[in-house]
């Protein structure tokens, strides 16, 4: 992958097994952001390629936004809205109907322990409660695949641990891929992808 003059990463090969979570490691500038956007399809690769499996394809699939749900670094809730309607945002996005996608949302919520707060504006949710939100609406749009960019990144180590446990809780839903370089969540992860030169997939 290449920007202009600069390569991101070059002859990086690697294996991301479904149903497990697994933390993409590296340091600040590694790749590793730009990696999850080459696997959902936002970027495009320079050279090299990317194939998705799925058990019902004959044949593998290109990487597409379509089939992703993106977590991101740090909180972009709509904050005057309910923490209902946040979630509910990707169901509906996803063509569900109301009362569906109103359902998907309320399972997800509570999936990430959040139920109780269903109903409160998202402007008044803690740091961690925020970063759940959005791994909740990512559940909600019911894709198999969620990437987490540095989910851990704006947490305390209370916070952190509740993640690293709910991410592993999730993966009779989805394949997660967490980009983190947070000792938690690598730990707390089936496998490790790491993006630093030499190094490739440890267990």
């Amino acid at each position: 992958m290449r920007f202009g003059t600069t390569t991101v990463f070059s002859g990086f090969s690697a294996a991301f097994p479904a149903a497990r979570v697994t933390a993409l490691v590296g340091p600040s500038g590694s790749g590793k952001s730009t990696l999850l956007a080459v696997m959902s399809g936002y970027q495009t690769l320079h050279s090299g390629r990317v194939e998705l499996r799925d058990g019902l394809a004959a044949e593998p699939l290109p990487p597409n936004s379509a089939r992703v749900a993106w977590v991101p670094q740090g909180s972009n809730a709509l904050g005057r809205r309910s923490v209902l309607d946040n979630v509910m945002i990707a169901s509906l996005s996803a063509g569900m109907s109301l009362k569906d996608g109103r359902d998907q949302a309320k399972d997800a919520l509570e999936l990430v322990g959040l139920g109780a707060l269903m109903h409160q504006q998202a402007r008044r949710l803690s740091g961690g409660e925020l970063q759940r939100t959005a791994l909740a609406r990512a559940l909600a749009s019911g894709k198999q695949l969620i990437l987490a960019d540095e989910p851990s990144a704006n947490l305390d180590a209370e916070n952190t641990d509740l993640i690293a446990k709910i991410l592993d809780g999730l993966t009779a839903r989805a394949t997660i891929i967490v980009a983190t370089h947070d000792p938690v969540l690598v730990a707390a992860a089936a496998g490790a992808v790491h993006m630093r030169p030499g190094v490739r997939i440890a267990s």
